[in-house]
């Protein structure tokens, strides 16, 4: 039997502190499929979506025949590395409405992971898949910026700002071919 890679470690569960000490703490699970999200929702199978309809009605309930979350919003909250309530009411979600999201979110992710552990074959793509995306994807933290290697004279850059877009480019491409031919 193979060794699975995924992140077999029981989600744990860590209370912040409350600063009048008082109510339920607030709760952060980490998220064991993190690293094979991007590939998950870029393919979207059959069986992802089964098991995300699923959890939100589920988890999540319904009101009149509707289910309380969007799948959507759920299958964002899934690129969370930790699912936190605060993460989401900080980009406006409503309190209640971003805990049941992520109640969603934790269910899809043990669905999947228990989905996935049972096909070890199927989880080795994915992942090697996600590496390879990693590997070739830019790092975000290493960002240079393009410099030219010849400096656009003044009066190019004065039509630009002038709004004369046509002349603009027109002279901005004139001036390459002249100083690359």
């Amino acid at each position: 039997m193979t060794a699975l890679t995924l992140n077999l470690s029981t989600p744990t569960t860590t209370p912040a502190t409350n600063p009048k000490g008082a109510g339920r703490k607030p709760a952060s699970t980490i998220n064991p499929i993190a690293h094979i999200v991007s590939e998950l929702t870029f393919i979207k199978p059959q069986w992802f979506d089964d098991i995300v309809f699923g959890s939100c009605l589920t988890s999540a309930g319904q009101s009149q025949n509707v289910c309380n979350v969007s799948m959507n919003e759920v299958v964002g909250a899934l690129h969370l590395k930790e699912f936190k309530v605060d993460v989401l009411t900080a980009q406006g979600t409503d309190k209640r409405k971003a805990q049941r999201i992520i109640k969603a979110a934790r269910h899809v992710a043990h669905g999947v992971y228990s989905y996935l552990a049972r096909r070890p074959d199927l989880l080795k793509s994915y992942e090697d898949a996600a590496k390879l995306e990693t590997s070739l994807a830019p790092s975000p933290i290493s960002i240079v910026r393009y410099t030219p290697l010849q400096d656009v004279p003044q009066w190019i850059t004065d039509l630009r700002i002038a709004g004369d877009y046509l002349a603009y480019g027109e002279a901005l491409r004139a001036f390459r071919r002249k100083s690359n031919g």
